[in-house]
């Protein structure tokens, strides 16, 4: 759906000040100085006692900005088009922004009403759309990968998990993402597990945006490095410290001493977690890592505040 790029006032030369301007455009007036700041994206002239003044050009300017933000496009690579080029963009016309072009992510939909939604949602190119999953099945799409497998079910029942599952293997899809209508609880929760989007509706081409997005955009970053040190205070030393009287007008002590006994423990649970399955033991497994780091560090964070304690302590 093209985006509202009506002028806000008749009159190009009216002049707004920096409130008036940012509420029209429905932007907080502290988005609107950061991106002038940062982009330069409008040319607001200048009073006398350096109030900065807008346009209605300027304000239409900054709403099709802000809605197109909304969509899914970075400011940054956005802030200096002109306002015929913001406008192709709302309509969904690809262009070049600063030298790079809209990537396009390949796309097969199951289900005509996500396809349709999907038409207005820039940067995916529809491979293939069909009526149902029997219709996928029996008529697959060219051979090679896909980067999105949508798939819309008015019920989701737990024999179309395979079947999904499936679809997005034998199309080696990158990201798999269903829409349902109605579900229980234990067919959502097992398509997840294995990474599988999942979304009731009704859900709008935003929604869709979200959902389809890239996958490094929401996956734990597993492959991350965690340095867990060994431990250097048991969970004695810790509560005696956590109760020991502090030369510090605070209670810094106490409070980064429970937070180190909180982690350990974490940590321990971590390691005696039950997993069934490959994702549950990758999933503990980056815990316990994130938690021994996360440890170290407020052990490294205790040793410093003992140090100041032990100065502030007069000699016995």
């Amino acid at each position: 759906m093209p985006l509202n790029t009506d002028p806000i006032d008749p009159t190009p030369n009216a002049s707004l000040r920096s409130g008036t301007a940012a509420r029209l455009a429905g932007l907080p007036v502290a988005t609107l100085r950061v991106w002038e700041r940062r982009y330069d994206v409008v040319s607001a002239s200048k009073t006398s006692t350096g109030q900065r003044l807008y346009s209605s050009h300027d304000v239409s300017r900054l709403k099709l900005l802000r809605q197109l933000t909304h969509n899914g496009h970075a400011i940054g690579t956005i802030a200096n088009l002109e306002l015929a080029a913001l406008q192709s963009l709302g309509e969904g016309v690809s262009i070049a922004i600063s030298g790079a072009p809209v990537a396009t992510r390949s796309v097969v939909v199951v289900g005509r009403s996500a396809a349709h939604k999907l038409e207005s949602v820039m940067g995916y190119e529809l491979r293939a759309v069909y009526e149902d999953l029997d219709q996928a099945e029996l008529h697959p799409t060219a051979e090679g990968s896909i980067d999105v497998l949508l798939v819309r079910l008015a019920s989701l029942q737990p024999a179309s998990v395979d079947r999904v599952l499936a679809l997005a293997k034998s199309l080696n899809a990158g990201t798999t993402a269903v829409l349902y209508n109605f579900t229980a609880e234990g067919t959502v929760e097992a398509l997840r597990k294995v990474g599988v989007r999942v979304r009731r509706e009704p859900a709008t081409a935003r929604d869709l945006s979200q959902l389809m997005r890239n996958e490094s955009d929401n996956a734990l970053p597993f492959n991350m490095e965690w340095h867990a040190a060994p431990r250097r205070f048991s969970d004695e030393k810790l509560t005696e410290f956590a109760e020991r009287p502090s030369t510090i007008a605070c209670e810094c002590l106490r409070h980064v001493a429970e937070i180190a006994l909180q982690l350990a423990g974490f940590e321990r649970y971590s390691v005696d977690c039950a997993s069934s399955n490959a994702a549950d033991a990758a999933l503990h497994k980056h815990l316990t890592a994130v938690a021994g780091a996360a440890r170290t560090s407020f052990e490294q964070a205790l040793q410093k505040v003992l140090a100041h304690e032990a100065r502030g302590r007069a000699p016995i």
